[in-house]
């Protein structure tokens, strides 16, 4: 009988792992999405020279997310423009508050392949 109990009692152990490894595999899912996307982005930026409609509409279709210029000044030939693409996301487990996973890139205005 005892055997029994105990067994019950790791079953919530083992499913409260199973939601813990779940949200982290999102999480990974997500920013791994958005680091690809930033380069995609990032490509765009350097050769247009700023943020425009068609890399919103990139970022917003492939990961959605949003993007947004984290440096202040206006970029200029050669300057380094930093950028911010970020997603909210609810866990399950993790939090009770919507995470904001975010990643942060810079690129050379002008210098593309």
């Amino acid at each position: 009988m005892s055997y029994k109990i105990a067994f019950i009692l790791s079953m919530v152990f083992i499913v409260q792992l199973f939601v813990f490894a779940t949200d982290l595999i999102s999480v990974q899912i997500i920013h791994s999405n958005l680091d690809a996307v930033s380069v995609t982005a990032g490509n765009i930026i350097s050769s247009k020279g700023s943020i425009n409609d068609d890399v919103i509409a990139l970022v917003k279709n492939e990961a959605g997310a949003t993007i947004e210029a984290v440096s202040e000044e206006t970029p200029l030939f050669g300057a380094v423009f930093e950028y911010k693409i970020s997603k909210s996301y609810q866990p399950v487990f993790l939090a009770s508050k919507p995470m904001e996973i975010s990643v942060v890139r810079s690129v050379v205005i002008g210098y593309y392949n």
